[in-house]
């Protein structure tokens, strides 16, 4: 586990990215890690969540070794998926060199996995900067991280005891899964939208598309962080940016969703945040709507209840509202379960 303080109230976008990779449906070259709900989430996940203790202002992120030249393979599924890579993994790049998807060496009857250039975890975090360009204006406190669970002291550098001679010791991991879950693992207070905010260095359009018209990404005009979205050649007031919600927003349930948004070429207008939820009964639209402006940024949120007749076959989120040829940006989307 690697944990960083950071100063209260700091956002993250954390990535994984391969080196010299050409996305395909096999193979994928960045990985967006999921925010989680505790520490225990982080432990027991396969790499790619991540925690911030708003309590001890800790970031919690588990790093695992990934393969060099790719962040998520079809060993496990039929299309590129991230997961526990071991050294018995094999390479899927049948044209690559290297028999194993974790490059290795052995000596002496023992094999390690071998350290590869290129490939990075990347954290961006978002908080006020000060007069150092790149540098958070406030210095955290530092609090020693909580390794061991209560009644338990550590005897080594992965290792919690009873006492230094006891085998009375704590299971720091779960047994890996290999096998990737569909989708990541989310805690009760995650944000379940992906690349809420288009902060992907590579594609920031990841798990994005325009339903219609053209989305661009900016990074001169921003709620946060380097980038957001202008959602431009708009032919019909729904046009905007959009992502499929399935297996993440369930059915029958309630969620709080928001983003914030900035007019280019207009003084005022209604942004809508909507759903088009389909079931049984085919689609049906439900939203929130604000007020928006070209002064500034304005931040449109409220709840939306997914209801759901039969089966929920899918959902997508997206940004709507504003009249014909009306350009506007959009930033930092969220959708949070409500208990």
């Amino acid at each position: 586990m690697l944990v960083v303080p950071y100063p209260q109230g700091t956002s993250f976008t954390i990535t994984a990215h391969g080196a010299y990779c050409t996305p395909s449906p096999t193979h994928s070259c960045t990985e967006q890690f999921a925010l989680v709900d505790s520490v225990a989430h982080v432990r027991h996940s396969q790499g790619n969540t991540y925690h911030f203790d708003t309590t001890t202002n800790m970031l919690y992120v588990r790093i695992i070794q990934f393969p060099q030249t790719f962040t998520g393979d079809n060993v496990y599924s039929s299309t590129a998926m991230w997961h526990l890579w071991d050294l018995a993994t094999l390479n899927t790049k049948s044209w690559a060199p290297s028999r194993y998807a974790l490059d290795r060496y052995s000596f002496n009857g023992i094999t390690l996995p071998k350290f590869t250039y290129g490939n990075y975890l990347q954290i961006t975090a978002d908080c006020v900067e000060s007069s150092v360009s790149g540098h958070c204006a406030v210095t955290p406190t530092y609090v020693e991280p909580e390794v061991c669970p209560t009644g338990y002291i550590q005897v080594s550098y992965d290792k919690c005891c009873t006492s230094a001679a006891s085998t009375d010791c704590y299971d720091m991991t779960a047994p890996p899964t290999k096998s990737p879950t569909a989708s990541p693992t989310f805690g009760s207070n995650s944000n379940l939208v992906l690349n809420p905010g288009f902060e992907n260095a590579n594609n920031g359009l990841e798990h994005w598309y325009a339903n219609s018209g053209t989305a661009e990404i900016i990074t001169a005009e921003k709620h946060s962080g380097d980038r957001s979205v202008l959602c431009k050649d708009r032919t019909a007031t729904w046009m905007g940016v959009q992502q499929s919600m399935i297996g993440r927003l369930q059915a029958n349930t309630r969620y709080r969703v928001s983003c914030w948004a900035k007019l280019k070429n207009s003084g005022s207008a209604t942004l809508r945040l909507s759903l088009r939820i389909e079931d049984d009964n085919g689609p049906h639209w439900r939203n929130v709507s604000g007020n928006i402006n070209n002064n500034s940024w304005k931040k449109v949120e409220g709840e939306i209840f997914v209801d759901v007749t039969g089966t929920l076959t899918n959902i997508y989120m997206y940004a709507e509202g504003p009249a014909t040829g009306v350009e506007y940006w959009v930033d930092d989307f969220s959708a949070v379960l409500v208990p």
